[in-house]
């Protein structure tokens, strides 16, 4: 930035400033492993990473300006546009740009849908939320909390530095890269073994997309696989008794009762009384959406009756009192009671 002039902005010391936000990231991250680990770390850790990733977006933009001022124009905010006067005398709105403020994240996923540069967004917010959590809510697994912040921040660079910087991820960020491919990897192989597993066992492919979901509420890893006890005991596959073991505290419960809570967490209205969630009529796992029509573990879909009479779903009450609808019955009803009878 110049000082009263015209503000400038030098994108390598963007670059610089966003690989050392990630390398301080990951040595926090570091320092929450082991015995002697801090979990406090781990906020610490998520802010640096954040903000790392934040910092790489703004030098993509930048690095379609031409000059120091064009950069500047676009990472910093504008508070508001003035008319000036160029060299030949005609009138532009430019903006007066706020020198201790630059583009925030909204303000970013809108630069790259004009500039046609292209991230996950998706993962994105999902870091966003993550790194808030750990920020305000204070998260009784701290170190989970992060691990699942690395497992999707790691694809999410790699993606970016190869096809948005065209860079080398290990040349830009050197051993921290390292550090967090190895934590990737393991992680990454861990659910996959454990999904694996369940997978063998007979559990359908969505069940299992939602168990990804469901931590272990001991400490809040989601390295859940089948207790191995119960897999010698269970063949076939029982879920109203089957139990998963933790990967990283070894505690053990229900299976089914982990996915029931996981479903009525995430599909019910805590203000709504009226239960989403109940048992199944086929399998009768307690995992049957009434919102979605379909069991969530055995895949079966409810297809209510239809009326005899014009084709229309039944409501419960009516498929009770028999096979018309209101609107029908009424219909019948009236031609029984006036059409003419030939005696």
């Amino acid at each position: 930035m110049s000082g009263k002039g015209v503000p400038t902005l030098d994108r390598a010391k963007v670059l610089e400033n966003a690989v050392t936000s990630i390398q301080l990231g990951i040595e926090d991250y570091q320092l929450t492993q082991g015995d002697d680990g801090n979990p406090l770390r781990a906020v610490s850790s998520a802010r640096n990473l954040f903000a790392g990733v934040l910092l790489l977006f703004k030098y993509r933009i930048a690095m379609l300006a031409d000059s120091p001022e064009h950069a500047a124009s676009l990472i910093y905010k504008a508070r508001k546009f003035k008319p000036c006067r160029d060299q030949d005398g005609v009138i532009e709105w430019r903006p007066e740009l706020e020198r201790n403020k630059t583009i925030d994240v909204a303000d970013i996923e809108l630069h790259f849908e004009g500039l046609g540069i292209r991230t996950d967004w998706t993962a994105v917010n999902t870091l966003q939320r993550c790194r808030n959590d750990l920020e305000h809510l204070h998260p009784k697994h701290p170190l989970e909390e992060i691990n699942k912040f690395l497992l999707d921040l790691f694809p999410l660079l790699r993606d970016f530095i190869t096809h948005e910087l065209s860079e080398n991820p290990a040349a830009l960020l050197g051993e921290t890269w390292e550090v967090m491919l190895r934590n990737h990897q393991f992680f990454a192989h861990n659910l996959e073994e454990v999904q694996r597993q369940w997978e063998d066992l007979g559990v359908m492919a969505h069940t299992r997309e939602l168990f990804k979901a469901c931590s272990c509420p001991a400490c809040g890893s989601p390295l859940l696989e089948p207790n191995r006890e119960d897999l010698q005991a269970s063949v076939p596959f029982d879920y109203s008794e089957f139990r998963y073991n933790c990967l990283a505290c070894n505690q053990s419960d229900s299976f089914i009762e982990l996915m029931e809570e996981e479903l009525r967490t995430t599909r019910e209205n805590p203000f709504d009384e009226e239960e989403i969630i109940t048992d199944c009529g086929s399998c009768g796992a307690p995992m049957f959406d009434l919102s979605e029509g379909h069991c969530h573990l055995c895949g079966y879909t409810y297809q209510p009756p239809k009326c005899s009479g014009c084709h229309t779903s039944l409501e419960g009450y009516e498929a009770e009192n028999g096979a018309l609808c209101d609107r029908c019955s009424e219909y019948a009803h009236y031609d029984d009671e006036y059409e003419p009878h030939i005696s």
